[in-house]
């Protein structure tokens, strides 16, 4: 009863300090604590042309840069402020704050057939691919693709049933074997696998007899991979074997004999199941290897981000090289019950040329390779994408996000891994200020300790903006007030 009649002591001194609030400003006040930051808003013109990235609070004076990603369609033409005035035609540009807070606006023109409009690098779309089965059988391969891909599909049927065919959403027949290569299109598709009752069909096969089993193996100075471990004859795949620190690789063995030196090879399955085995040499004094420690010349480091249930978090990966990188792979896993999204992957403008792909490993873990492109010597955000936080996601909980599997090539066509370091997404309650899974007295205190603009051993802003303004105040406080009420 005491904390009930306490949170609302704490209320009416919200609803004070909010009065107190509209006060005028006296910004050349001898007592005013500093320069307070001041907001930046970024738009787009139209709301569907492109995203902007940018917005915040900034303490005046401070240089801020700003940056459009086009729309499929839209052509970027410039940013103009409150009154309608050009300050910049450049898609990506420094500002240095006002002492005001200040609106900025990104005009987009929707030109689809532009010749001028280049394909957008940073946007890889993909599309999902549905599977059904009719009664008698079960189906294997959906999920989510770029259009054009080859996806292995398979149908198996139930005792006493036979398989028939596949359809499309059109009920056009697809294919008429029970496993095939589907190519992808620009759209989300379903596909239906069709079974017919037949008990005593003697010639129904238990196994396609086309398809063989790859397989990959190692001895102790590496890891390695494969793309598909079951494959049609005439179908091909790629292995790559990364060496680990103080080894080098010496090649890919088959049936005992040297079958490549190389580290990552495309083979193409025969008329039966093979065996690789990846040899590695202990080597710590190899010309081979560079100079500098592998851990320090190249270094991919996942950031930590704060959440709460329903957000859609943004995980950004930054790569630091003291060299220029050119085609890179990567394994990445998130925690159990954070789903990424990939379909939207944002590449960093330095990251030039890129074709960017993945393929899922497990439920959590995906296999990142991307070809084609170059990242010249620096420091630099090298990709984020999003993860989405369930609304029923249990709080108070934190996970890691793994990286490993790291293989980076040089100018010169060296392989090399790289030292690594995992992030973290930890999800909170609404209101939890301080991140122990409460919302009571304490978070209250906490909001108006901040609100006043003074600092506190741990405030976590990310569940504390509670009507989504991108401003933390005093109605935000008073929000916390009313949720800790609510729990007392």
């Amino acid at each position: 009863m005491k904390r009930t009649r306490y949170l609302s002591f704490l209320a009416m001194l919200l609803c004070c300090l909010v009065a107190w609030g509209q006060d005028d400003f006296n910004p050349t006040s001898p007592t005013e604590p500093g320069v307070p930051p001041r907001k930046l808003t970024l738009k787009t013109n139209p709301s569907d042309g492109g995203t902007v990235y940018g917005s915040g609070r900034y303490v005046p004076g401070t240089t801020v840069g700003v940056r459009v990603s086009n729309a499929t369609g839209f052509v970027f033409e410039n940013w103009t402020d409150e009154e309608g005035n050009v300050v910049s035609e450049s898609d990506s540009y420094n500002l240095i704050k006002g002492n005001r807070d200040e609106v900025l606006t990104a005009n987009f023109t929707f030109k689809p057939d532009g010749p001028e409009e280049p394909d957008d690098p940073k946007l890889i779309q993909y599309f999902r691919l549905t599977l059904a089965a009719e009664t008698g059988g079960s189906v294997s391969g959906g999920g989510k693709y770029q259009a054009g891909r080859d996806v292995y599909l398979r149908a198996d049927a139930k005792e006493g049933f036979r398989f028939v065919k596949w359809t499309n959403t059109k009920d056009e027949v697809v294919s008429t074997e029970e496993d095939f290569y589907y190519t992808t299109t620009a759209e989300n598709e379903t596909l239906t696998a069709h079974f017919a009752f037949d008990p005593y069909n003697p010639n129904e096969p238990t196994d396609p007899i086309l398809r063989h089993n790859i397989t990959v193996t190692t001895e102790d100075g590496g890891t390695v991979t494969v793309g598909e471990k079951r494959l049609l004859e005439g179908r091909s795949t790629t292995l790559q074997a990364v060496a680990n620190d103080g080894y080098v690789f010496v090649g890919w063995y088959l049936n005992d004999e040297l079958y490549t030196t190389l580290n990552s090879f495309s083979y193409t399955m025969g008329k039966e199941n093979v065996e690789f085995v990846a040899v590695f040499k202990f080597a710590p004094a190899s010309p081979d290897e560079p100079s500098m420690p592998k851990d320090k010349k190249y270094a991919f480091y996942l950031m930590t981000v704060n959440g709460k249930p329903g957000d859609i978090l943004d995980v950004p990966l930054v790569l630091s090289n003291l060299e220029d990188l050119y085609d890179m792979t990567f394994q990445i896993t998130f925690p159990l019950g954070l789903e990424p999204d990939l379909e939207e992957i944002y590449l960093s403008e330095k990251a030039v040329g890129y074709d960017v792909s993945m393929t899922a490993v497990d439920d959590t873990t995906y296999m990142f390779s991307m070809i084609g492109g170059m990242v010249a010597a620096t420091s630099t955000e090298l990709l984020r994408f999003r993860v989405k936080v369930a609304d029923d996601y249990t709080t108070g909980t934190s996970g890691r996000v793994k990286i490993n599997q790291v293989s980076v090539t040089e100018a010169d066509g060296n392989h090399l891994t790289a030292s690594t370091r995992n992030g973290r997404i930890a999800i909170y309650k609404r209101g939890d200020t301080n991140g122990d899974n409460v919302v009571n007295i304490t978070d209250a205190m906490n909001m108006i300790t901040n609100v006043l603009e003074q600092k506190t051993s741990v405030f976590i802003k990310e569940v504390s903006d509670l009507n989504g303004d991108d401003d933390i105040n005093v109605t935000d406080a008073m929000g916390v007030v009313n949720i800790a009420l609510e729990e007392e």
